[in-house]
């Protein structure tokens, strides 16, 4: 993960994305429409930064929006990440009452 004003790790994204998902299964208890989750698809704009140090190691943050910010376009990428939840047994995630 990385610590610059405006970027924030990929695994960061996923777990909010995560607790997204647990958060709208726990809204859902007790309502009569549920809906099933197939896929998640996220695509991301990243910034990938190659450190001057002896380490030489690579960072990928993904961009995002803050006031007075700015990125240069050139420098990015864009990212696609398909997900497919599924609950620690195996089973497909339901946004729904059960």
């Amino acid at each position: 993960m990385t610590n610059e004003p405006g970027f924030v790790g990929l695994a960061e994204v996923i777990g909010r994305i995560r607790g997204e998902l647990e958060e709208a299964r726990a809204e859902a208890e007790g309502r009569d429409l549920g809906f099933a989750v197939e896929n998640v698809s996220l695509t991301f704009t990243v910034q990938v930064h190659r450190a001057g140090s002896g380490r030489g190691g690579v960072r990928i943050g993904v961009v995002t929006a803050e006031l007075g910010g700015s990125v240069d376009h050139q420098t990015t990428h864009q990212v696609q990440v398909d997900l497919k939840p599924e609950l620690a047994g195996g089973e497909r995630v339901k946004v729904s009452r059960r």
